[in-house]
């Protein structure tokens, strides 16, 4: 006894008639397999035009490799490597900002004494050359003090500040960007 076989589209009466090889063991009757193929066609026009605006993309890419996605990631890096040295210098200037304030006028008035002993009688002759060597001396000292302060420094901390940026291709490291330090 034949068995009598159905569309595979629910409450369709229609005899099959049509079998689609891309599913599996699915019988059609004839307007639900011209439905089903209309339906991959829609399907296939999508995939074409994908296909297209992936092949823009990479024209667009040939004319201006700087646009690739990974060329924005490493400018996401920059502006936040920036940034936190931005931070982080503006946070050490507002520290240091009171400790100058304070040395500018101690240094003045050693140079305001320095001056007062430079000013004294200059027509008199009554000076030397070791006073002016000496002289030299105090007011190099003086600018010394003022650039440099002995009371407090700058110094730079060689733990890792920024994440390092690096390109690995292949398994290997190509090229690394180097962390300011």
């Amino acid at each position: 006894m034949a068995t009598i076989q159905s569309c595979c589209i629910k409450d369709c009466k229609i005899r099959p008639t049509m079998t689609c090889l891309g599913c599996s063991k699915l019988l059609y009757c004839g307007p639900h397999h011209k439905e089903h193929r209309d339906h991959l066609h829609v399907k296939l026009l999508k995939v074409a035009d994908n296909c297209n605006q992936l092949l823009e993309e990479i024209k667009a890419l040939i004319n201006d490799p700087q646009q690739h996605p990974l060329m924005k990631n490493i400018d996401e890096w920059e502006t936040q490597s920036i940034a936190k040295i931005r931070r982080v210098a503006q946070k050490n200037r507002e520290e240091l900002l009171p400790y100058v304030k304070n040395c500018i006028p101690q240094v003045e008035m050693k140079l305001a004494s320095l001056i007062t002993e430079v000013r004294q009688n200059p027509d008199d002759c009554g000076f030397m050359d070791t006073d002016i060597e000496n002289w030299t001396k105090e007011l190099e000292r003086i600018k010394a003090t003022l650039n440099s302060p002995p009371d407090f420094n700058i110094r730079l901390d060689s733990t890792e500040f920024l994440s390092k940026i690096c390109l690995k291709v292949e398994g290997k490291l190509k090229y690394e960007e180097k962390t300011l330090k």
